[in-house]
């Protein structure tokens, strides 16, 4: 039986006075049939999230009290909420729910908004399934393990309800021997679309991992979270061709340590089954040393399995327990080999087809790291008057940045990487939440001689480092810099007098006027405002550059060694104290600032180019 729901029903809406809240509206009440345990999905608009109000959705039948429930919020058009086995029986049970349902928005200040539709419900305790259409069978086409396949009928269980299961039935012949085998109620689960579609990979449950034929039927079962099972409608007198596996190319031929590889082909699946890359070939390091890679020392590889023609792989390394690493991505050099998946399932195992003679490069390992804009950031600009020209102050922060790592193999970026998997973040926003208007702050824990994590996070909260006692928050923190200007209270004993001439024109505060859009370069200030451009791109880069330093290792020396000592000028890796802000902002003759020769060495030797 179906059910009318009234879409777009709108009602029982207050007004917002300083109209920044979005109107609420309820368009649809998914699904039309409700069991004991069904999650209802409720589609509109306005849901707040929990900062900024909270959500209660009443459900009321023809002549019953209301119940009031509190949905989980899934974004700002979706909400979800489950009749529970209690809540089915109180609306009426097994028949017929005629109600409204409401959904109420409640704001700071006492504000509130709402809005309604009418619903009616086929109420059942359970349901039989019927399938009538199975995609891998239409056509008599090859299937393969991993391949999405979709079961079409009705009366397929949703979420909370249980699980409709197809079973195969029948017979299996192998390609490589011809032997049959029995096939008795073989399972594969799909994820249900809706209660007329299943979707999801073929997985080694249904059929196993052997290339074969398998003539029999699918039947769909219902099975209900109390245990209870409905056998359902079976399509008969089924062929399905399982295909092998098989990799048709890698993407890209070289690669570093973190950055994913890509494997395409036909047959991947995951879950209960394991794909498995065998390597066997040579590996030549950049000195001419030949590494064998052959019968034991054959490496074996376990991508992440993407979709049933698609698997990645990160290039990973592990401690070698001297200091250093081990493990393909540790060395550069030239990988010639076969690669062969092998496919697991249980104590079974397939060899499927592979690819001959593969070359590929292993690159120098590369410190990727993403400059990650807070916010706060862009709000400390305003203070500075320099919003309008944000863009090229981030221009200048990256060109300083390149430039103090460009003899290494150290890339900055902008844009999150989603071709590494492994790689540093450095946020920089504005306001020390330390509450010390530290410039900057590596919070990360210890010192990472030798660079062995290239995952650090020079941002947010570190909880081991707050258990240590250390300050817990990192980043570059653009607030502090104001205290680089002697007018200010409370600012640095290395304060200049050059912060006021270049910042104060712009700076309200200190009765500048802000840099105008379309200003710059063509306005009268455009020399001013091109040196506060270069000025506090210069000093944010130069401390990002120092803490970054800090994640990879420096300074170079003991482990309790963290700054040159002592220290000299224009040097990246002195204390905060000893550099002074013409240095850090390059003008008047100072700067840039260098690597000392020490921590030189130590860059050339841990991430060579």
């Amino acid at each position: 039986m179906s059910i009318a729901i009234v879409a777009g029903c709108k009602s029982t809406q207050s007004t917002l006075p300083d109209g920044s809240t979005p109107d609420l509206a309820v368009y649809s009440v998914q699904p039309q049939v409700v069991l004991p345990g069904t999650w209802i999905k409720v589609e509109g608009a306005g849901f707040v999230d929990e900062n900024s109000g909270s959500l209660v959705v009443q459900l009321q039948g023809v002549g019953q009290q209301p119940w009031l429930l509190s949905p989980e919020r899934l974004d700002d058009s979706h909400l979800k909420f489950q009749i529970d086995k209690t809540l089915f029986s109180s609306l009426g049970g097994v028949g017929q729910f005629q109600g409204m349902l409401k959904v109420r928005a409640d704001y700071p200040g006492g504000l509130n908004q709402s809005a309604e539709v009418p619903v009616s419900w086929n109420m059942v305790e359970q349901l039989s399934p019927e399938l009538n259409y199975f995609s891998a069978v239409v056509g008599q086409e090859v299937v393969y393990l991993g391949t999405s396949v979709d079961a079409k009928g009705t009366g397929f269980l949703l979420d909370g309800e249980g699980r409709t299961e197809l079973r195969l039935s029948g017979t299996y012949t192998l390609d490589d021997s011809g032997d049959e085998l029995a096939i008795e109620s073989n399972l594969l689960l799909l994820e249900p679309a809706s209660r007329q579609q299943l979707s999801g990979p073929l997985a080694a449950s249904a059929l196993g991992i052997h290339p074969g034929v398998f003539h029999g039927q699918i039947q769909a079962v219902n099975v209900f979270e109390g245990g209870d099972e409905i056998s359902g409608t079976a399509l008969t007198d089924v062929t399905m061709e399982l295909g092998p596996t098989f990799i048709t190319r890698t993407e890209p031929t070289e690669a570093a340590r973190g950055q994913w590889v890509d494997f395409f082909g036909r047959g991947f699946v995951s879950s209960s089954a394991t794909v498995v890359i065998r390597i066997e070939g040579t590996f030549t390091e950049r000195d001419g040393t030949v590494v064998p890679l052959t019968g034991d020392n054959a490496l074996q590889i376990v991508p992440e399995v993407v979709s049933g023609e698609h698997m990645r792989y990160v290039l990973r390394v592990s401690p070698d327990g001297q200091g250093g690493v081990q493990g393909l991505g540790a060395k550069p050099g030239l990988l010639r080999a076969d690669i062969t998946p092998e496919i697991y399932y249980g104590t079974e195992m397939e060899k499927g087809f592979g690819l001959k003679d593969v070359e590929f490069s292993i690159l120098a390992q590369k410190q990727v790291i993403y400059i990650s804009y807070l916010p706060g950031f862009t709000d400390t600009l305003r203070v500075f008057g320099l919003r309008n020209v944000e863009n090229l102050i981030r221009e200048r922060i990256l060109q300083v940045v390149t430039r103090d790592y460009s003899e290494f193999s150290v890339e900055f970026r902008t844009v999150r990487p989603d071709d590494y998997m492994e790689y540093a973040v450095i946020e920089v926003g504005g306001v020390d939440p330390n509450g010390r208007d530290l410039l900057g702050l590596d919070n990360t824990m210890g010192k990472d001689t030798g660079n062995l994590y290239f995952d650090d996070i020079v941002g947010g909260l570190n909880a081991d480092s707050r258990e240590n006692g250390t300050y817990a928050y990192g980043g570059v923190f653009l607030s502090s810099y104001l205290l680089f200007s002697p007018s200010v209270e409370g600012h640095m004993p290395i304060a200049s007098e050059r912060f006021d001439d270049i910042f104060g024109p712009f700076m309200p505060s200190m009765g500048g006027s802000p840099v105008q859009a379309g200003e710059f370069p063509d306005g009268d200030r455009a020399e001013q405002i091109e040196l506060a451009i270069h000025a506090l791109g210069s000093m944010i880069g130069n401390t990002i550059s120092h803490e970054m330093g800090h994640t990879l290792g420096l300074a170079a020396g003991p482990k309790d060694y963290f700054h040159n000592s002592p220290p000299l000028p224009n040097q990246i890796m002195d204390g905060g104290a000893e550099r002074p802000f013409e240095e850090r902002a390059e003008i008047d003759g100072q700067g840039p600032a260098v690597w000392s020769p020490e921590n030189h060495a130590y860059l050339q030797k841990y991430l060579p180019k």
